[in-house]
């Protein structure tokens, strides 16, 4: 392993963009309720996900309390990583350390959220429908949970045709990150981006991102983490993919080993004694969120725990607290450093982001943040 240096100074030797995402671009509200009726009358649940129709959602919309305390940010699981990403890498914008690719509507939404977006410094290449509004998530945040209501109009579509009009340039690409939203309408596209992975040698990333989306795309999300060699979950997505792979368990923290041991089963493929610890597919990384530590699985069944870091400051809102461990963990990977250091850098970032409404980044990075 090569010795471990700060982050700023290994990413500014990088060839950029460094990493491209695909996933749904949303604007999101995210609005501060003193109580758990809006989740009642909706069917909502603490700490879930789930999409509504348009016009529920407008009802949705026009039941929230006048008086209650709310932001608009630009939103989507990878969107937010990227935009956490950039912010970590350089705050200052004179590289631009990612692309972010998905569907937005030709309408007042999309421009707000495409002009959010690149003053964060993260670039765009978002496919416009005229036809289709700008996606759209409420996320409702009460104490320490979060219920995160999707409609997502254009981010729902995102075709071949839109990925060759894109054309991303990948001959120095190192990441390309995929949210398991996006491959609830985009396998194809998915999959594509893993064939030209493979042939560059690229690392494919990808997110669970939410346990509904295992009702109706159960088959595609296995395939994902098939190809993937970097997987994202909370522990109770990594139960329902242990669930669709047919992985008995005796406890939720074998899971991430039980999936390690059967994906080099399955690949059965080894880099054998190689000290890069990225040679291998086969990476876990599953967090438990309260007091339980988030772990990573890597190589032969090595493994390393990081207990929750306590925030500095009170919780406001957790909405993006997954999304900012990922960009923290990819941070630590561009850079090169070892699981730990990726995964105690990812949850540090978590924790200083659930203290912040919606995933707000300020102009400056805390100086404790990085090492």
């Amino acid at each position: 392993m090569v010795e471990k240096i700060p982050l700023r100074k290994t990413i500014a030797r990088l060839d950029f963009p460094a990493i491209i995402a695909f996933g749904n671009p949303l604007l999101d509200i995210v609005v501060i309720v003193k109580n758990d009726d809006l989740l009642k009358k909706y069917n909502l649940k603490i700490d879930g996900e789930t999409e509504l129709c348009e016009k529920k959602m407008q009802e949705l919309i026009a039941d929230l309390p006048p008086e209650t305390e709310r932001c608009t940010t630009p939103g989507g699981s990878a969107q937010n990583t990227l935009r956490i990403l950039q912010w970590l890498c350089d705050e200052t914008h004179e590289i631009q350390i990612g692309t972010f690719y998905g569907g937005v509507g030709n309408d007042q939404k999309g421009s707000i959220l495409e002009k959010l977006i690149r003053i964060a410094g993260v670039d765009v290449k978002y496919a416009i429908h005229s036809t289709l509004p700008t996606g759209l998530c409420v996320s409702l945040a009460h104490d320490s949970s979060r219920s995160l209501v999707a409609n997502l109009g254009a981010a729902n579509t995102y075709t071949l045709d839109d990925l060759k009009k894109a054309n991303p340039q990948l001959d120095n690409m190192k990441i390309i990150y995929i949210e398991g939203y996006f491959i609830t309408h985009s396998l194809d596209v998915a999959k594509e981006l893993v064939k030209r992975a493979q042939e560059k040698n690229i690392i494919i990333a990808f997110n669970l991102s939410g346990l509904y989306i295992f009702q109706d795309h159960q088959a595609a999300i296995c395939e994902m983490v098939g190809h993937a060699k970097i997987v994202f979950g909370n522990a109770r997505e990594m139960i329902a993919l242990a669930q669709a792979l047919n992985v008995k368990y005796d406890d939720v923290t074998d899971i991430p080993f039980l999936l390690n041991s059967l994906k080099r089963i399955t690949v059965d493929v080894s880099s054998g004694n190689s000290k890069d610890w990225l040679a291998d597919d086969g990476i876990f990384i599953m967090t438990r969120g309260g007091c339980a530590p988030a772990i990573i699985v890597w190589g032969k069944g090595q493994s390393v725990q990081i207990p929750p870091i306590v925030p500095k400051a009170p919780i406001v809102d957790t909405t993006g607290a997954g999304d900012a461990l990922v960009a923290g963990f990819l941070a630590g990977v561009l850079a090169h450093w070892d699981p730990k250091s990726c995964l105690e850098l990812g949850c540090k970032v978590a924790s200083y982001i659930i203290t912040k409404l919606g995933v707000t980044l300020p102009s400056s990075i805390p100086p404790d943040l990085l090492p």
